[in-house]
Order: C-alpha cells, then structure tokens, then sequence
C-alpha cells in the first residue's frame, strides 16, 4: 500500500477557515484524474493551485482501470494516491476536501465558497450516471456492467456479451463490441430502431422485449430477464446511461452546453465563459481516464499560458 502521510501537509483542514483574503493562481474543482493532472501541469509551470474534491468519484464501483499505459488492472483509488504522491512534491499544491457551493467574478478573478479569490478555473467535477431504474443494474454498474468496451471488454473476449442500445448507439456498438465476441446479443429495451437486416448479416441476435431485471449470481451478471419471460444468459453488458453534470457550478456562470449537454470549450479548454475552463469527462464524450489526464493537462497549460500573457501585454 502507498503511505500518504506525506500528504499531511497539503491538505486544508475543513474545521480551519481560510482567511478571507486567500489568494491562489487557480483552483481546480474536481479531483478525478482530470483535475490532479491538471494540479500536476500548474505546479511544473510554477503557479500555486487548490484542487477542490468533495470525494465522491464517479469511478467508485469500479474495482480496477484499464486501457491506461503501465497502469493497467489498478484500482481507481489507488491511481488517484500516486497522482496524489506525485503532487506532494510540489509546494504550490493543495488539497481542499469541501464541495463548492458559490462562485463569484470578482477584481481579482473569482471567489469560491466566500473564502478563496484565484485568477482562473478549471471544472474538472465530472458527470453522474443516471442508470435506468431496472433491478440488478445498481448492484452490478462498475462490475458486470460498464459503458466502455476499452476500458472493460478484453477480459470477456469470446465470453457471452450483451449490449443494452437502441438507433445509432446500438449500430455503433454493436460493431465496436462484436470485435471482442461473436456471442453478442443487442437488447433494444423495447421496439428497436434499427436495421435488423444489417445484425442478422453479421450474426448479432436481437431482443426487443422490455428488460425487467439483470439476475445476479454471486454479485456478477447471470442473465437478462425480459417482459417475454425468457432468460438470456449473459457474463457482461454494456449501456450508454443517461448523465448530467456532477455540479452546476458552471452552468451558473454562463458556461454554454453543447446538444450531449456537455461544457462546450474551444481549442484551449476553455469555456465559452473567460477564466473558466473545463477538463474530463464533462467536455469530453469520449470519456475514459487517459483522456481526462489529457485534457487536464491541456485545460492547465492553457490557464497557465494565459495567467502569463496578461503580464505582457503592453
């Protein structure tokens, strides 16, 4: 295990306020992979940062990650403690348990919670799930059940795949999760829009019933009950869940959303609101942990350059 105790010192304690005139170069709100990496990319450029983490990932069921270079089969918490080791070398970084409640522009840039003034943001808080209200599908999201192939497929390679999809979502993943098995089952979750034509070509069975329950075995999938009464034995399945933004902090402060309902941001990371970028899954829908670092990345760079500009401009 990774002692942490090195950490100590970062972290603000919630029983301390904050004196009122705390200042900082940026905070970061969110501390997934998106923000730490971002926290990691400001302290190598010199600028002081608070990355603001209300501590609950949206990876938590999650018992290990995967499709990351020399990380594979961690667990996300223990990813999230080597970032976090990485960081306690950095004098500028510091780790604030608090959610964040109130953001206000002001002279010096934006003030958050009444207790901390920075110059930028960056929203890296990440997106909820909102799993349809099916028995059996809480109990196995983040184990038998998972939204990205590449992240979670290779160990059910030629097992008994199923995919939970409908329109375009499920011709696309049907053609991305057939790669993994020729054993895959699309269920449609009721009348189905799709070219059927085209599943029966490439030998994907199609269920139209009304899904009812997901029966478990021992805490994994056994099989996907339907409103016909038949009982598809299944080891994995895979669903695109409804999702909104974890924290509305954003939205309040003007930042547009794009037609998924993502925070639209340009080139830069930068929201459609100055001083403000955003990082991780709530910009990306591609999202996965190697992207999220990547963006935080990008998204602090871009909030460092800019910090810098400002001070030579004639």
């Amino acid at each position: 295990m990774i002692q942490m105790t090195s950490l100590a010192g970062l972290i603000i304690n919630p029983k301390q306020e904050l004196n009122m005139s705390s200042k900082t170069d940026v905070v970061i709100i969110g501390g997934g992979p998106a923000g730490l990496t971002a926290a990691l990319t400001l302290a190598r450029g010199g600028r002081s940062i608070i990355v603001m983490d209300n501590g609950k990932p949206r990876n938590a069921p999650a018992k290990h990650m995967m499709n990351f270079p020399s990380r594979e089969g961690i667990p996300p918490q223990e990813f999230k403690k080597l970032i976090l080791r990485d960081l306690s070398v950095y004098k500028e970084f510091r780790l604030k348990k608090s959610q964040v409640h109130s953001v206000k522009r002001t002279e010096y840039g934006f003030r958050i919670n009444d207790e901390i003034e920075c110059k930028k943001i960056i929203l890296a808080h990440g997106v909820q799930d909102i799993l349809p209200p099916i028995p059996g599908m809480k109990e196995l999201w983040g184990i038998s059940l998972h939204h990205c192939p590449y992240c979670h497929g290779h160990e059910y390679k030629s097992g008994a795949i199923g995919l939970i999809g409908n329109g375009e979502y499920g011709t696309h993943m049907g053609a991305i999760v057939k790669g993994l098995s020729d054993d895959l089952i699309l269920f449609t979750n009721g009348d189905s829009n799709i070219n059927h034509k085209l599943f029966d070509k490439n030998g994907i069975k199609v269920y139209t019933d009304k899904i009812v329950e997901l029966d478990l075995h021992k805490g994994f999938l056994q099989a996907v009950k339907l409103s016909s009464g038949d009982a598809v034995e299944r080891v994995s399945l895979y669903i695109k869940p409804e999702q909104k933004l974890s924290s509305l902090v954003g939205v309040e402060l003007g930042c547009e959303l794009t037609e998924m309902g993502l925070l639209k941001v340009d080139a830069m990371g930068m929201t459609t609101q100055t001083g403000i970028y955003a990082a991780g899954d709530i910009m990306e829908p591609r999202q996965s942990v190697v992207l999220a670092c990547a963006s935080g990345m990008a998204a602090a760079a871009s909030a460092n350059y800019s910090i810098m500009s400002e001070n030579f401009t004639s």
